[in-house]
């Protein structure tokens, strides 16, 4: 569990309100390697054209060698590093190899959240899952199961509208 302190306003020294709400971690996943099965097929394509029409050793061989493995390893180390955790207040995302802060989206900021997957990605079963939050799409890459965590994303979002309600009738 995560613990958020919310820092406290004091009136004449004297401590006017004081929050600690925590966070649980409903559901932490990462996006699936099989996302990239047509990247890694031409990376592969050009690897072998590399070794048999060019050469190791001649220029345009060690170029394309050299640029294959690079994204190869991109790719690997951006699924690897990006990451999306489900918690009660909303969803945290880090995404790429550079990124070392999680981004948060509150579930009130969500609008819509739809669902793609091509034919490859059904048989996978994976898929692109978009959440508009005020005109803005973010894009989650490669996710597992998706229409299981679109329903787990609205469920806990109907909870938090539920929580804020019941706040604002007690306060």
């Amino acid at each position: 569990m995560l613990k958020l302190y919310n820092i406290t306003k004091a009136v004449n020294k004297e401590t006017v309100f004081t929050k600690t709400t925590e966070t649980k971690i409903i559901q932490s996943f990462k996006p699936g390697i099989w996302q990239y099965w047509l990247t890694f097929i031409i990376l592969a394509f050009s690897i072998f054209l590399a070794f048999t029409a060019f050469g190791i050793n001649t220029i345009t061989g060690l170029s394309i060698l050299s640029v294959s493995g690079l994204v190869i390893i991109y790719i690997i180390l951006s699924v690897c590093t990006t990451g999306y955790v489900i918690t009660n207040q909303g969803i945290s995302v880090r995404k790429g190899p550079f990124s070392g802060k999680f981004k948060e989206i509150n579930y009130g900021d969500i609008n819509n959240i739809s669902i793609k997957q091509g034919s490859m990605q059904k048989r996978f079963k994976i898929g692109n899952l978009t959440i508009v939050t005020g005109g803005v799409s973010r894009v989650f890459k490669g996710i597992r199961n998706p229409y299981q965590v679109k329903e787990l994303i609205n469920k806990e979002k109907a909870s938090a509208y539920e929580r804020r309600t019941l706040l604002r009738k007690i306060l």
